[in-house]
């Protein structure tokens, strides 16, 4: 059964604010029928990585957190710390990066909780009922929120072809461990060439599973939390990044399924469709769009809505995949499919223009 997909054209002859366009979105899928008074809704974004210009303007958020804050609801900006060694991969750097990218109180008067706490050390798992996958590890803040509004900058990826609404809510919700588990195969190693043999690493294990003589090295009773890799100084430990982009994006919609199954009935999309680079928000830095900006889009689908998403960039660019150019081993909507094969929403949708 296809999905209502709401969308509004950044096309404005009638010189209509594109905020108002937003607002409008909002009221289409029934924010005020899914949320409630003083409930608090964690309002998923991605803060860019520094360098990066092209990631979501925290202007488009003022409607959003407007529209929130009139029915009474209580939101918060979250995302969760980073893989990979950058600027977000603790949560004292994350804010700064955050802050710096525009993304404070004084612009959106609302604060923000890195959900997976200080070197995402905060997870739960999530029991699944999928025969493939038991549990997953997603990080309490975002889980502790009464509802979710998820807001998603559409551009490409070049490990998943794009990156929209699933990506948000699996990547963007997962602990630490969780973005271990969805992108290797593999547990964390030490390049002995960088390791300085400091030690950090080892009094920060949990499990004991760090042997430091000259050199550091990571033993069998390591269990993948990769705590490890945002307290090296020297960004010495490192993920075998092994898996391939359909296994990635299978796993990415389980974790996807995790976090709606924790919400049933209180999550909404929201995908802004501009400054469509073919690389992830998280590179420090950008290329051109692919295609002049779309606009916006709205659902209760995070399925229909990022299809809906990369359809119309596909027509923007003349029919033709920039991602797949881009990315040719990549089958972007291979997330999509394993999404809507779980029942988390559908790949057909009827796009209303509004």
């Amino acid at each position: 059964m296809s999905a209502d997909v709401y969308y509004s054209s950044l096309k404005n002859p009638e010189q209509k604010s594109p905020l108002d366009k937003i607002s409008t979105l909002l009221r289409k899928i029934h924010l005020r029928d899914v949320y409630e008074r003083h409930e608090l809704v964690a309002v998923k974004v991605h803060f860019g990585e520094l360098g990066n210009t092209a990631y979501l303007r925290p202007v488009f958020l003022r409607p959003v957190i407007g529209e929130l804050k009139d029915m009474g609801a209580k939101p918060y900006l979250t995302d969760t710390n980073t893989l990979y060694i950058g600027m977000r991969t603790n949560t004292i750097d994350h804010l700064y990066c955050a802050h710096w990218n525009g993304f404070n109180y004084s612009t959106l008067q609302v604060p923000i909780v890195i959900a997976d706490g200080l070197r995402g050390e905060n997870s739960r798992e999530v029991e699944l009922d999928l025969p493939d996958i038991r549990k997953v590890h997603l990080a309490t803040d975002i889980l502790n929120a009464d509802a979710m509004m998820v807001v998603s900058h559409f551009k490409g990826h070049m490990l998943t072809g794009i990156g929209g609404a699933i990506k948000n809510l699996s990547m963007g919700s997962a602990s630490r461990q969780g973005k271990l588990d969805m992108h290797s195969e593999s547990k964390p190693t030490v390049n002995q060439e960088k390791c300085t043999g400091c030690k950090k690493c080892m009094a920060h294990c949990q499990e004991k599973a760090i042997e430091v003589s000259q050199k550091a090295y990571i033993t069998d009773h390591c269990v993948g939390c990769s705590r490890c890799i945002a307290v090296c100084p020297e960004g010495a430990i490192e993920i075998n990044w092994n898996a391939s982009s359909d296994s990635v994006q299978k796993k990415m919609a389980h974790y996807a399924y995790g976090v709606q199954k924790n919400f049933p009935s209180k999550i909404l999309y929201v995908n802004v469709v501009t400054n469509v680079a073919p690389g992830c928000d998280c590179d420090p830095a950008n290329d051109q769009a692919v295609v002049p900006d779309q606009g916006f889009l709205a659902s209760t689908d995070p399925v229909a809505i990022d299809r809906a998403s990369y359809d119309l960039v596909k027509k923007a660019y003349g029919g033709k995949d920039p991602f797949r150019e881009h990315y040719p081993r990549v089958n972007p909507v291979a997330q999509l499919e394993y999404a809507e094969e779980l029942g988390m929403g559908s790949n057909g949708y009827d796009l209303i223009e509004v």
